[in-house]
């Protein structure tokens, strides 16, 4: 085995990066997740976003190219579907936020961990970018590499580097909600929900003028 496959993992490492600093509405959610609902919560949405990421990854080192032609005549349903997800939760959690006395940091149920992860990985599956992002970079890894070994490292380390960066997000969420108080903590959470809205009817906007080309 040659030096390749750590190659393939520095840039494996680099592409989860590229993908999952951006902060768009997912990230804002997994923020306000854990300035809320505390770190468990937050890394269980944080784990949701790094396994799609990585089986997008997967699939885009596996098909290479081929898959970025199919998706593309599908971009404008897919950034539909994910603003109208973004848009339904933010004004869900802004409902709950101004209809109780105190945020739900702290209140869990057995199945929420799971219901928050099966959450996270829908919104980001349904982003449209995470896959186009990594068909860009992993169609190359697979017809470079001379073994499965590269590929299986570039998935590897960008999933990593991606589950690294939501947990970061999730502390920082985790921890600001125990240093503020109440009021401050629902503020911000209401602030957030409003943000993650904005971004959603940014990408319904922007779901709806592709139809046209799209069709075409």
């Amino acid at each position: 085995m040659d030096a390749s496959w750590a190659t393939a993992a520095l840039a494996g490492f680099a592409a989860g990066l590229g993908v999952a600093m951006p902060l768009g509405g997912v990230g804002t959610l997994l923020i306000r997740e854990g300035l809320t609902r505390g770190f468990r919560l937050a890394a269980a949405g944080a784990a949701g976003v790094a396994s799609t990421d990585a089986v997008y990854c997967a699939a885009a080192v596996v098909t290479g190219g081929a898959i970025a032609a199919r998706l593309d005549a599908y971009r404008a349903a897919f950034l539909i579907a994910a603003g109208a997800l973004l848009v339904a939760l933010s004004l869900r959690q802004l409902l709950g936020a101004t209809s109780h006395a105190a945020p739900t940091t702290g209140v869990e149920s057995p199945g929420s961990a799971a219901r928050t992860y099966s959450r996270f990985v829908v919104l980001t599956a349904v982003n449209p970018l995470t896959l186009v992002y990594f068909v860009a970079l992993g169609a190359g890894v697979a017809t470079a590499a001379p073994s499965w070994v590269g590929p299986a490292a570039f998935i590897v380390a960008a999933g990593a580097a991606s589950l690294a960066w939501q947990l970061l997000l999730a502390g920082i969420g985790a921890y600001s909600g125990r240093l503020l108080g109440t009021r401050a903590t629902r503020a911000i959470g209401v602030i957030a929900s409003g943000l993650v809205a904005a971004l959603g009817a940014a990408m319904l906007i922007g779901g709806v003028s592709a139809i046209p080309s799209a069709a075409g």
